[in-house]
């Protein structure tokens, strides 16, 4: 079998750890649907490397960009979902 790059968009994302590896879940969540859609692995040395090269990233797009805002806290989402603004829907 011939393993190809791939491209997806992932806007959500589960993280565990076993001894030796970090584990990425990744997910695209919508409003009536959560597909799964793949699982990146890494040891620790190299997640703490990709950590540190994703915050240099961050905080360069922030220095061109201006500042990443970041998501309404739960009590916030409670009151857009009551109001009919956004749909938010829990995992059981």
């Amino acid at each position: 079998m011939e393993n190809k790059p791939f491209k997806v968009y992932c806007n959500s994302l589960q993280i565990s750890m076993g001894v030796h590896d970090i584990i990425l879940n990744l997910q695209n969540l919508t409003p009536n649907d959560t597909e799964e859609l793949g699982t990146v692995s890494m040891s620790p040395q190299h997640a703490k490397v990709f950590a540190h090269m994703l915050m240099h990233h961050i905080n360069q797009y922030e220095e061109i960009f201006g500042l990443i805002p970041t998501p309404p806290d739960e009590e916030k989402l409670q009151r857009l979902s009551e109001a009919g603004i956004v749909n938010i829907e829990r995992e059981q």
